[in-house]
């Protein structure tokens, strides 16, 4: 247990009570790149911390289709919302690599919680950001066109870069198309034709492992 102290650490922090007490609470679990760990609307209250892998958060819609809710990396966690309400699972959680995970019974957790306001606090704080990106997402897809939630994410998921003392932003690694394309409800092909018409403008360029938005300002004013 002690050689993922470090991936618990990332969420529960460096109390060293609290991390014995976490420890004492959760099992280890492996599993292998394309196993669902969650299904929507299973019965159960499991929380989950990821310790090593990625995985993705996937809601079916009533056609079958799967929107993309968000990935998950070490140190976070996944699974609070039906211990905490009581709830069906809400999304899939399938893995994208092959994975370990800390699981904690439901009530379990809550009592940790309970017990250690700062815990309280951290889950407080996921939920709150789960809740305003969903939000967000959930405006762009009814109010944006497949273009504009295509640029929106871009400037989303880059960060900022000094070159040559004009600002710029960078995505790094380049996105895959497929996975872009399930990120804002669209396709490969319009991913690609919007990446393609923003190098045409001069506002991207392609690096062999990055984009590089030259002008976020025009870009952020083409999203509609």
């Amino acid at each position: 247990m002690t050689a993922y102290t470090d991936s618990l650490s990332l969420f529960f922090g460096n109390n060293e009570n609290l991390l014995k007490a976490v420890m004492a609470l959760c099992s280890i679990k492996n599993f292998k790149a394309g196993d669902t760990i969650l299904a929507q609307e299973d019965e159960g209250d499991e929380v989950f911390c990821l310790l090593e892998g990625q995985v993705r958060a996937l809601v079916l819609s009533i056609e079958g289709h799967e929107i993309w809710l968000d990935d998950f990396g070490p140190g976070e966690i996944f699974g609070e919302m039906a211990a905490i309400g009581g709830f069906e699972r809400s999304s899939n959680i399938v893995a994208l690599t092959n994975l370990t995970v800390a699981v904690f019974p439901g009530n379990q957790f809550l009592a940790l919680m309970r017990k250690e306001g700062s815990l309280g606090l951290k889950v407080s704080e996921v939920l709150v950001k789960r809740i305003r990106a969903t939000t967000q997402r959930m405006f762009e897809l009814s109010a944006l066109s497949a273009p504009g939630r295509v640029y929106a994410e871009l400037l989303r998921i880059s960060e900022a870069l000094e070159e040559e003392g004009v600002e710029t932003r960078i995505i790094k690694p380049v996105p895959v198309a497929a996975t872009f394309a399930l990120s804002v409800n669209s396709t490969r092909e319009t991913v690609k034709r919007a990446i393609s018409d923003l190098k045409r403008l001069g506002l991207i360029r392609r690096e062999e492992d990055a984009l590089i938005i030259l002008a976020p300002k025009k870009l952020g004013g083409l999203i509609n």
